[in-house]
């Protein structure tokens, strides 16, 4: 809530024999008075004995109070404006850019970035906002080593993860989603059977064409004319299982084949020619010319294993590639005469060498988003490429066009897709939190750190429902609408006016502001953290800042200030707004066991505690500045901050008084209490107004 966390500091100031003076850290268990040879042993105590606070507000009280800001919306019928005009004096209302906003994800500081989409893929992106690489699943992982990242894919979040080899050169890699689709026209040709397509060059010009199979019957087409009749070549029989083709005896023309349940059936010609017993039931088969002789040989893929057989004697080729639901391919991509494998994902061509010895993958082919992709050598020059086409009108005398290989791959930076479409950060196997915009993965001097790039008020939509309740907006028949608004200004201010690190502007915890992301999914089950009020009220004031001096300021806010502000960067005000009915914590009261505060300094044993200085801002006095605690002939002096977060108050306007000696021995009426009996409450005590003692004050002041 723009809290800005301070070092605790603490001085002690020793009388008499010790004069002298010490830092110490309050969350000391021993401490050694100066010229002291040995830590003071604990001193036994009282349980019972506990410090009575009585406070206002809740937070630092910087800036504005969110439930001051409520109050004022509902019982004074003010506007934002009037609000933000009240709290942050010197400034002036301002508008800003939507301007892209960097956070730090801080429960991802030195992990690796691990992201996933569930639909589509997950891609990298250089400074020129060209697609560098694409997921070869839905999930990448991202870790920093020396020079760069080193990539890993994985179907989703859960994995297993698949390293990439090789190490990417850059400070800072941009995670997105992608949208391609190119388009291919298709030759519609009518009167062509229903069927599978097979692809194969029937007659040995180079150029593939197309076989409709139905059942058992192979319907083959040349592809000479664009009448249906003239390109007909021949109608034949074969067995009934998965039809492919291929040159099985090196002639140049391609042949029929069938494959059921491990076994291999060879068409020669029109005819059936040759049974092979290779793979199992299940395989997809697959045939290519692994070895680079002209003849086509047997392979198949099983649970992601490729299987390549380069003929009788040799050894058999096998390596992993793909997932599970991926559909396979082979196709000379390079057009050096040996096949190569590949598979389709979600629209996408993913090849690589079917050898081990043939390097990296191939760069990848952007296929069309509808109808069936075939792979084949349309043109005659020795390579393969993908076309799009129907199974029953792909066409057979005209000629086909290719999707080309560079294509224009469009990062998803629109911070408004559909949910499914939104970048993910895997937190754990069981959770993943969507991002608008896209993430970053920064290698800060081998430091990893993960970034969330948004335009601010799409970053807005996930930070207001969680800094505000939304449903203020309804308070006061719709006048606490004033207040989310409020809130939306100063959130907006506050992200614009931090420049905390070269690559974050700001981050997304309490140390800066609360930012959930647009969604969390915990075991399968999504819970939204944007709110459609919060979201009225940033798009009723978008753009809108608040500035001084020319600059955006940043705008602290807290929850409640207790009657009056901090004062600070902005002027302190008194805040009669934040005594609305529905503030908790406009008033509290604690109790800090004796206890507990003396084993913070060495079991010490306290005899008093009083505020030795406050603001002069509101009851009591104000808020603490200092804060006296005497341990016998020791006296430490404590900032009133730092007490607070100590023991864990609200906030610094408390207030706290504590005589041991009048404890123990309580005056009512004129009789005494023996020490240990059940005391009354402090302030029914009736004891002398002991603290402050302005003369035991002095002599603090005259000691060195």
């Amino acid at each position: 809530m723009g809290l800005v966390e301070g070092t605790f500091q603490l001085m002690k100031r020793l009388r008499g024999a010790l004069a002298g003076a010490a830092l110490l850290s309050v969350l000391s268990t021993t401490v050694t008075p100066v010229g002291a040879q040995e830590a003071v042993e604990p001193v036994e105590t009282d349980e019972e004995l506990v410090l009575s606070l009585d406070g206002h507000g809740w937070g630092h009280g910087r800036g504005m109070g969110q439930f001051g800001s409520l109050g004022y919306a509902i019982d004074f019928g003010w506007s934002s404006e009037q609000i933000l005009d009240h709290y942050y004096g010197d400034t002036t209302a301002g508008v800003q850019p939507n301007s892209l906003l960097t956070v730090r994800i801080d429960a991802a500081n030195d992990d690796p970035t691990v992201v996933q989409v569930d639909s589509g893929s997950v891609v990298l992106i250089d400074e020129n906002d060209e697609v560098t690489h694409v997921s070869d699943g839905q999930a990448m992982r991202l870790t920093a080593v020396d020079g760069g990242f080193v990539l890993a894919d994985a179907p989703t979040c859960a994995g297993p993860f698949v390293d990439r080899p090789g190490v990417v050169a850059a400070e800072q890699l941009r995670i997105s989603t992608v949208d391609g689709s190119p388009t291919a026209p298709t030759a519609s040709i009518s009167e062509i059977p229903d069927g599978t397509i097979v692809l194969g060059d029937w007659n040995g010009d180079g150029t593939d064409t197309v076989a409709i199979v139905d059942g058992t019957t192979w319907t083959l087409f040349d592809g000479n004319g664009n009448n249906p009749a003239a390109s007909l070549r021949t109608t034949f029989e074969m067995p009934l299982g998965i039809a492919l083709s291929g040159d099985w005896d090196g002639d140049g023309v391609d042949t029929a084949a069938v494959f059921d349940d491990g076994i291999w059936t060879l068409g020669n010609g029109e005819a059936t020619a040759t049974r092979l017993s290779f793979g199992d039931p299940g395989d997809m088969p697959i045939g290519g010319d692994w070895d680079g002789d002209g003849n086509d040989d047997l392979g198949v893929w099983r649970d992601r294993t490729w299987f390549l057989s380069p003929g009788a004697g040799a050894p058999i080729q096998d390596f992993r590639f793909g997932f599970a639901n991926d559909e396979v391919f082979v196709g000379d991509w390079d057009g050096d005469g040996f096949d190569d494998v590949g598979l389709v994902r979600q629209g996408e061509l993913i090849r690589r060498p079917g050898r081990a010895d043939r390097g990296t993958a191939l760069p990848r082919v952007e296929l069309p988003a509808n109808g069936e992709f075939h792979i084949g050598d349309f043109n005659g020059d020795g390579v393969d490429e993908a076309i799009l086409g129907l199974a029953a009108d792909i066409g057979v005398g005209e000629p086909f066009e290719q999707a080309t290989e560079q294509v224009e791959l469009t990062p998803r930076l629109d911070p408004f897709l559909p949910l499914d479409e939104t970048i993910q950060r895997c937190v754990s196997l069981s959770e993943q939190r969507y991002y608008r915009g896209e993430l970053r993965a920064v290698n800060n001097d081998g430091n990893q750190r993960t970034v969330n790039a948004v335009p601010v008020e799409a970053y807005l939509r996930a930070v207001v429902p969680l800094e505000m309740p939304a449903s203020w907006a309804l308070l006061g028949d719709g006048a606490g609408a004033a207040a989310v608004q409020s809130q939306a200004v100063s959130a907006r201010s506050y992200a614009l006016g931090e420049n905390r690190t070269s690559y974050a502007r700001t981050c997304d915890t309490i140390s800066c502001q609360v930012y959930g992301g647009r969604a969390v999914r915990r075991s399968g089950v999504i819970t939204d953290n944007e709110h459609p009020l919060s979201t009225e009220a940033i798009d009723a004031t978008t753009g809108v800042v608040r500035m001084r001096d020319g600059n955006v300021a940043r705008t602290e806010f807290s929850s409640s200030t207790g009657g009056w502000t901090a004062g600070g960067v902005f002027p302190a005000v008194e805040d009669l707004g934040d005594a609305v009915d529905r503030n908790p914590n406009h008033d509290w009261t604690e109790e800090i066991p004796v206890s507990d505060l003396e084993a913070r300094y060495g079991g010490r044993q306290l005899d008093r505690a009083f505020i030795s200085e406050r603001n002069g801002l509101g009851e009591d006095g104000g808020r603490v500045i200092e804060v006296t605690l005497i341990f016998g002939d020791e006296t430490f002096l404590v900032d009133g901050n730092d007490f607070r977060r100590s023991f864990g108050l609200l906030s610094d306007w408390f207030t706290v008084d504590f005589d041991r000696e009048a404890i123990e021995t309580e005056v009512l009426g004129d009789q005494e209490v023996p020490s240990g009996r059940e005391r009354a409450p402090i302030d029914s005590c009736i004891c002398p107004d002991l603290w402050p003692d302005p003369d035991f004050l002095a002599s603090l002041e005259a000691t060195p």
